[in-house]
């Protein structure tokens, strides 16, 4: 393989630089076999029994190149076989942050985690509207779209009522204790160099599907105006998030805006049947495991002959072209490292403050129309406005106050506010 001095990005048309190549094993012949960087075209699809080693080979050799890479491990599997070779953090380290809406571009990331909810939770398309309209109300609230505020929000969207907002309130009471304290930002991710994000260790399957879907929004919407970005975003088990669907899919705006990233996909599902066939269409470049080839996965080569290749081979598929290589995948040393991780959702890095508390609840019964950004700019000047953030996520979080919808005298959706609950209202007892 030729030395690279100087990795070329997938947006680097400078003259001199020889695009980097991935060498990822040898032909059945003899010799190296490689991927150029530039030859994936910004898409890389992974998949067949084999997906997950050969997409640990695929990061493992652009970090030998100096490349870049983020991964997303959805079912930890990815950490098992290069972590060391990374920096590793688990999800919960960038969890509440990934909750958080952006004040720049910030319709745009509505939409996105609107999105990331609907292929988590296989909504509808009037589902998604509830929950893109409900965004775009705590956009305006200087608020996180967790599902415990999701669940309480969807019910004051105007315009919807009865079965759909009952059903889709449902499905977000199982996802409602997703929640983490404030701890890393996704933003940080962009400057640092090679990492792992893994999933693998949410309590269940579904948590870890849409803390994976809320990330990957999050990072879309922060990835296109910042100046430091992953030079490739590597996602396995992709098949979890873009499934493959009997009825019309209602699932195309989170995935076209990851196929349209600057910056190169590379995507990994070991269930080829279970994958979206918009993902397989979209990506003509893919790396076959031999299962996957003797198969017949990739269509492109119907009424062309296709010898099938030994279990223990892979085949890369240029559907540019129409042509294959068949390679013997090169071996590595494994390496892994424990997981950096986020404080725990019941260990707050310290007690509450009794007497905050106590005159957020008073606040919340007293006023009528009590927003987050009032009680903020209330009693920021004594306590500090994170301080005050992070007690009303707490109070909302235990069930102690509730989001409800204001509509005074207008015809416009109204303004979220505050009430105090039973519980809120007890407690408030106790403290005065």
């Amino acid at each position: 393989m030729n030395s690279v001095s100087a990795p070329m990005t997938a947006g680097d048309g400078s003259a001199g630089k020889v695009a980097p190549s991935l060498w990822l094993g040898y032909a059945p012949g003899g010799g190296r076999v490689s991927l150029g960087y530039g030859d994936m075209k910004g898409r890389l699809l992974i998949t067949g029994h084999s997906a997950d080693d050969m997409a640990s080979l695929v990061a493992y050799t652009a970090s030998e190149l100096d490349l870049k890479v983020l991964v997303l491990d959805l079912d930890g599997r990815f950490s098992e076989r290069v972590s060391g070779y990374f920096q590793t953090y688990d999800y919960t380290c960038f969890l509440h942050d990934a909750f958080e809406l952006e004040e720049e571009d910030g319709v745009r990331h509505c939409q996105l985690i609107a999105a990331a909810y609907t292929v988590t939770m296989d909504l509808t398309s009037e589902e998604e509207s509830i929950m893109n309209a409900a965004m775009q109300k705590l956009m305006v609230q200087d608020t996180r779209a967790s599902p415990a505020v999701m669940f309480e929000v969807t019910a004051t969207v105007e315009g919807f009522r009865g079965f759909y907002v009952e059903k889709l309130q449902g499905r977000l009471a199982a996802l409602k204790y997703l929640e983490s304290p404030e701890n890393g930002s996704v933003r940080s991710l962009l400057s640092l160099g090679s990492c792992i994000v893994n999933f693998g260790s949410a309590s269940y399957p579904q948590a870890a599907e849409l803390a994976a879907a809320v990330f990957i929004a999050k990072l879309l919407t922060m990835i296109r105006n910042s100046r430091t970005k992953p030079d490739m975003i590597v996602v396995n088990d992709v098949h979890r998030l873009f499934r493959a669907e009997p009825r019309p899919s209602h699932l195309s705006r989170l995935m076209n805006e990851l196929l349209d990233a600057p910056v190169t996909v590379v995507l990994a599902s070991d269930r080829k049947r279970a994958l979206s066939g918009s993902i397989q269409d979209a990506i003509p470049v893919k790396l076959l495991s031999s299962d996957a080839w003797n198969d017949g996965f990739e269509t492109r080569w119907k009424g062309k002959s296709r010898e099938p290749v030994l279990p223990n081979t892979c085949v890369i598929v240029d559907g540019h072209y129409g042509n294959h290589r068949t390679f013997i995948p090169r071996a590595y040393e494994r390496k892994t490292s424990e997981p950096r991780k986020g404080p725990g959702v019941l260990a707050p890095a310290k007690a509450p403050d009794n007497e905050l508390t106590r005159l957020i609840l008073e606040d919340v019964r007293r006023f009528e129309a009590a927003t987050r950004t009032s009680i903020i700019e209330f009693l920021s000047g004594e306590y500090g406005e994170e301080g005050v953030r992070k007690e009303l996520d707490r109070l909302h979080a235990q069930g102690l106050i509730e989001f409800d919808s204001e509509s005074p005298r207008t015809r416009d959706d109204g303004m979220l506010v505050y009430r105090l609950t039973d519980a809120g209202a007890r407690l408030l007892e106790v403290l005065s």
